[in-house]
């Protein structure tokens, strides 16, 4: 969200607001994310940062009482120290608001770890996210320029941009180089198009927000993809951009929290009904159990050997043809005969337990199939909050609730691209986990002919694919995560999980696929 580009603006926006304002306090309301608020005679306002590296961003919003209790509180020296001016590093994402003490905090908004410090002298004496060990360290500074000579050597339409623009936003390259058909062309070329979407968003930038979610400040004539919304400010586009993908986030990670456990307490459910309608085959158990105690109670008076383990009567119950029944060889026949009655008890009385159970069951599932339904209509993460509130006793009673808790905490990265979630395995148990988790509808991802991660985009049971830049990032994340890191292309085997099989008896990680398509990527770590 917060690109290069994107903050020169939002710099030259926030100065005049911020400029003169005093630092009244900041806090985090939750998990990355940094609220400060900032006041100027009656009026306050709050400068958010989020510090997720799926979701960084930095924006103003307006006032919204903050959360008291319970939370840390961030540089608390800064009370009522006013904000003398607001810089964006060159060529850098480092924003810094300098104060009259001569402080400053440092919004350092880029990399795996993006992070906020209050810097004096030139030394991190407190940072948002970190331990101790970043106190009395050089504040962040800005990556050395690169060399904007050609190169010596050929290279890709999205190196060529990187090498010329390494602030260009990283999730424009793809749709750039196809619309403008880069990888047919000269290094020449992609350059020519690269200087001229720079220069278009340094001087006429447009923020508009992509179907996809992101930020663009390319104009839509420069580059032709739909529209979600358009703001006449970046802010305004920061901060629409930001709420949408952060309550997205949310709700992926709530519905792959709960929709597994749902789906395997019904199949359960489903399972055991099966059964259940099949147990009033127990009465024909207990007649027969009923009838040996019978026959052999009309032989009560014989003797048998010690060891008889079957005894060969005639059944009056069948025209008097000889039957064979089973014996225990420490009891006498009265004894058998006994344990019989009470097997047959013991079967009808499991019938009728088992009619009771299914009558339950039933009602139960019937229920259950409610709450799912009702779960599969969720699109919102307000929709969310307001089942799981209708819903949490049952929940609770379903055992969901508890369990589902447990799906947090798995051996895998979770991340998010444009939206959807995106499962990352860490090593090959990692990696048999991760793909035995996956839904059959789920997208399954590897690098063609190396080692390396299993790499899933959760598709919440959604039969078609997700589109094709989000395989695309997908595809560069797990080519990434494997042996063909360096390459300067991998291919990249993209299918459905259900097409994905593990060979019985085959090493941990190994895997057998059915079905594939192959994308050609250059390896990246995230987006």
């Amino acid at each position: 969200m917060n690109n290069f580009y994107a903050l020169i603006y939002l710099s030259k926006e926030l100065n005049p607001k911020f400029t003169g304002r005093k630092f009244d306090f900041s806090y985090s309301p939750h998990k990355d994310v940094w609220e400060g608020y900032f006041s100027s005679g009656n009026n306050t306002d709050r400068l958010i940062f989020s510090s997720n590296p799926s979701e960084t961003a930095i924006f103003t919003d307006k006032y919204r009482g903050a959360k008291k209790s319970n939370v840390t509180e961030f540089f608390g020296s800064l009370k009522n120290q006013k904000i003398l001016t607001i810089e964006l590093a060159e060529q850098d994402r480092i924003l810094s608001l300098k104060f009259e003490s001569g402080e400053k905090l440092v919004f350092q908004a880029f990399g795996n770890k993006p992070n906020l410090f209050l810097v004096k002298d030139g030394k991190i004496i407190e940072s948002f996210k970190g331990s101790d060990e970043l106190l009395g360290k050089p504040e962040p500074t800005p990556r050395p320029p690169k060399e904007k000579e050609f190169p010596n050597k050929e290279l890709s339409a999205k190196r060529t941009i990187l090498h010329f623009y390494p602030a260009f936003p990283r999730h424009l390259i793809q749709p750039v180089i196809i619309h403008y058909s880069l990888e047919e062309k000269s290094m020449e070329a992609a350059k020519k198009i690269a200087d001229q979407l720079v220069t278009a968003m340094l001087n006429r930038a447009e923020f508009r927000i992509l179907n996809d979610g992101n930020l663009c400040l390319i104009p839509n004539d420069l580059l032709p993809i739909e529209n979600m919304e358009t703001f006449s400010s970046v802010n305004d586009a920061i901060r629409f951009a930001y709420y949408k993908t952060s309550r997205e986030r949310r709700l992926s990670t709530r519905i792959q929290t709960f929709k597994p456990k749902l789906e395997e307490t019904l199949k359960r459910n489903e399972s055991t009904i099966e059964q259940l309608e099949n147990a009033e085959k127990g009465l024909d158990r207990a007649e027969k159990y009923e009838e040996y105690g019978h026959l052999l109670m009309s032989h009560a008076h014989e003797k048998i050997d010690q060891g008889t383990e079957s005894i060969t009567v005639q059944n009056f119950y069948d025209d008097n043809e000889p039957i064979d029944i089973p014996l225990k060889p420490k009891l006498s026949i009265a004894e058998n005969a006994q344990r019989y009655y009470d097997k047959s008890a013991k079967a009808i009385r499991s019938v009728e337990e088992s009619k009771n159970r299914l009558k339950k069951l039933k009602k139960e599932t019937k229920k259950l199939k409610s709450v799912i339904r009702t779960f599969n209509e969720i699109e919102k993460i307000y929709e969310f909050d307001d089942w799981y509130k209708e819903n949490e006793d049952e929940l609770k009673r379903l055992g969901v609730l508890s369990k589902a808790k447990q799906v947090t905490s798995l051996p895998y990265k979770r991340t998010v691209i444009d939206g959807y979630e995106v499962w990352i395995g860490k090593n090959a148990k990692s990696n048999d986990r991760l793909t035995s988790d996956a839904h059959k509808e789920d997208v399954w991802l590897h690098a063609r002919g190396v080692s390396g991660s299993h790499v899933v985009i959760r598709m919440n049971n959604q039969k078609e694919m997700p589109p094709k830049h989000v395989i695309l990032k997908a595809a560069a994340v797990a080519a990434w995560h494997s042996k063909a890191k360096g390459s300067k292309l991998a291919p990249v085997i993209v299918t459905k999980r259900k097409y994905v099989t593990k060979p019985k008896g085959s090493a941990t990680g190994a895997v057998r696929v059915q079905r594939e398509d192959v994308e050609m990527v250059t390896p990246q770590k995230d987006f």
